[in-house]
C-alpha cells in the first residue's frame, strides 16, 4: 500500500473518529466557571559572542529562529500571555512573542502572534504559536525530523486535540489525538507564497492508568500552490485541495513537472512509534521515526532512515543528574539499491523537492532536524545526508539547573541543491565523510522568585564548522 492509499484510508478513519467523539462530548460539563483574565509576560536580555564571530552549531540552532547564526547577537525578547476568559463554553488565550536583535542582520520582528480557543476536545489556534511535531524529547535530542524547534513558527490556522482523547466503546484501551492545519510560508522563495498543508493522527494504546504506553502516528505535510519562476500560477483550487489531502496526482494543464506521476506539492512525513514506561518515579521513552518523502519511504524501503531515541528521567532524589537521552539519526540510504550497484545513498534528496527547491525550510532554516542544514543564503539543503548520535544529561547541582548535550555527525553534504541565490542553477553537493562534535551546556539560576540568570556554552571541532568556542548570558524577567 503506498503514501497515498495509506493517507487516504487514515482521513476516513479520522473523519470517522471526529464524528463519534463530537456526538460523545456533546453533552459535556455546564455550569463551569469563567476564567477570569490574566496576564503574564516574559522580558529576556540576551547576548550571544564567539571566538570566529559566527556562532557555534547549538548556540544558534533549535532556537525558534531567533539567532542570527553569522555574528554576535544581542536581543531583547518580550513574550505577553493572556487568558481572556471565556465565550460560552470556549476560553480563549492570545500571546505573542517579539525580538529586537543587534547582529550582522538586524531585526525587529514578531516571532509569536496568536489567538488560542479551547471547546471540549479541540483546540484552535490562528497565528504563529511555537510547536513541536513527533515523538521526541525536545529538550536533550536535536529535534523531530518533521518540525522540531530549528525555525520561526509558520503562521498556521490549526485545529487539533491536544490531548489524547478515548475512543467510545473501546472501554479506554484506544485513544486518539488528531491535527489539521493550513499554513502560508514566507515569500522570497523559489516558488512564490506557497501554501502549507499539515495533518497528523496518533493512536494510544492502552488505558492511561497502566505504566506502559504505545504509541503510533503518521504525520504529513505539504507545500503546494504559489507562483512557480517559470510555469508561473500553480494548481490552487479545492479540487487540488483534496488532491493534497489525499497525496495524488494531477493531470492538470497548469501543475508542475512530475505532479502527473508522484503527487501534487511537495510532501514529506514520518510514520512515528513510541513506547513509555513510568514506574516509581522512573519514565522512560523509547521513540522511532520512519522518514517518509517518497513511495520508497512510504513502503518501508529505506528502513534504517529516520531516528530513533530513549529518554530516562527520574525524581529529584537523584538531583545531579536526572534526565538522560540518546538519539541516533541516520539519513544516508535515501533509496539507494545497492544490490542494483547503486552508491552507499540514492537519488533522493531529504528535505528538498525537484520544483519547491527552497525545501523543507523557513526563512532559511530546515523546519526539521537541523543536523540536516540549510546555509540561509542559497534556497534549499546544503547537507541532507548525515549520521548522528547525540547523548543528553540534565539535572540540578546545588542552585543551577543544568542540561548537557553532546553530538556526534558525519556528514556527506547532499545531492542535487541551488548553486545561486535564485536557484537558476542547480548542483550536486556530494562531499567526502566530514566528522563533527558539537557540545552545549545550559545552565539556569534563580537569583530572585521571578529573575533568573541563564548562561550557556557550546564548542564546535570537527571539518565541518570552525574549532571554536560560544557563549550566550541572559537574565529572564517574568511578570505573573
Amino acid at each position: 500500500m503506498g503514501l497515498s492509499k495509506i493517507l487516504r484510508f487514515l482521513v476516513l478513519v479520522f473523519s470517522f473518529v471526529i464524528l463519534i467523539s463530537l456526538e460523545s462530548f456533546a453533552q459535556g460539563k455546564k455550569g463551569e466557571s469563567d476564567v477570569v483574565p490574566n496576564l503574564s509576560m516574559e522580558m529576556e536580555f540576551v547576548t550571544a559572542i564567539s571566538e570566529e564571530g559566527a556562532l557555534p552549531f547549538w548556540l544558534h540552532s533549535s532556537r525558534w529562529g531567533i539567532i542570527d547564526r553569522r555574528s554576535g547577537n544581542g536581543f531583547i525578547r518580550l513574550a505577553p500571555r493572556v487568558e481572556l476568559g471565556s465565550l460560552g463554553s470556549v476560553r480563549l488565550k492570545a500571546g505573542s512573542e517579539l525580538v529586537g536583535r543587534w547582529s550582522g542582520q538586524s531585526s525587529i520582528f514578531l516571532n509569536e502572534g496568536y489567538l488560542q480557543a479551547d471547546w471540549k476536545i479541540f483546540r484552535m489556534v490562528a497565528g504563529r504559536k511555537k510547536e513541536h511535531i513527533g515523538i521526541t524529547d525536545s529538550t536533550l535530542t536535536s529535534g523531530s525530523m518533521i518540525q522540531s524547534g530549528n525555525a520561526s513558527p509558520i503562521p498556521k490556522i490549526r485545529i487539533y486535540t491536544p490531548d489524547f482523547v478515548d475512543i467510545p466503546g473501546t472501554y479506554n484501551w484506544l485513544s486518539f489525538k488528531g491535527y489539521f492545519a493550513h499554513g502560508w510560508m514566507e515569500n522570497g522563495r523559489y516558488i512564490e507564497n506557497p501554501w502549507l498543508h499539515q495533518k497528523y493522527f496518533y493512536l494510544k494504546v492502552l488505558p492511561d492508568e497502566y505504566s506502559l504506553q504505545l504509541y503510533g502516528g503518521i504525520v504529513q505535510s505539504t507545500l503546494w500552490a504559489g507562483i512557480h519562476p517559470e510555469y508561473g500560477k500553480l494548481p490552487n483550487n479545492i479540487d487540488d485541495f483534496w488532491k493534497i489531502l489525499t497525496v495524488q496526482s494531477t493531470d492538470a494543464n497548469d501543475a508542475e513537472p512530475g505532479a502527473d506521476v508522484e503527487a501534487l506539492g511537495s510532501t514529506v512525513g514520518i510514520y512515528d512509534f513510541g513506547i513509555s514506561y513510568d514506574y516509581m518515579g522512573f519514565s522512560g521513552l523509547i521513540h522511532r521515526q520512519f522518514y517518509l518523502e517518497t513511495g520508497a519511504g512510504a513502503k518501508f524501503r529505506n528502513l534504517w532512515d529516520g531516528l530513533w531515541g530513549v529518554v530516562i528521567s527520574w525524581n529529584k532524589k537523584f538531583q545531579y543528574i536526572n534526565n538522560f537521552s540518546w538519539s541516533h539519526l541516520y539519513t544516508k540510504r535515501q533509496s539507494s539499491q545497492l544490490h542494483r550497484g547503486d552508491p552507499s545513498y540514492g537519488a533522493d534528496s531529504y528535505y528538498s523537492n525537484m520544483n519547491y527547491r527552497s525545501g523543507w525550510t523557513y526563512h532559511g532554516r530546515t523546519i526539521g532536524n537541523p543536523l540536516m542544514f540549510a546555509d540561509g543564503i542559497n534556497p534549499g539543503v546544503d547537507n541532507n545526508i548525515v549520521i548522528a548520535h547525540q547523548v543528553g544529561l540534565g539535572g540540578i547541582i546545588g542552585l543551577v539547573n543544568y542540561n548537557f548535550t553532546g553530538t556526534y555527525s558525519r556528514n556527506y553534504g547532499a545531492n542535487s541543491i541551488c548553486a545561486t541565490e535564485n536557484c537558476s542553477s542547480r548542483t550536486s553537493n556530494f562531499t567526502d565523510r566530514k566528522d563533527q562534535y558539537s557540545f552545549l551546556l545550559q545552565t539556569s539560576m534563580d537569583i530572585k522568585e521571578d529573575l533568573s540568570l541563564n548562561v550557556d556554552l557550546a564548542y564546535d571541532k570537527g571539518d565541518l564548522y570552525p574549532e571554536q568556542i560560544g557563549a550566550m548570558i541572559g537574565l529572564m524577567y517574568r511578570i505573573r
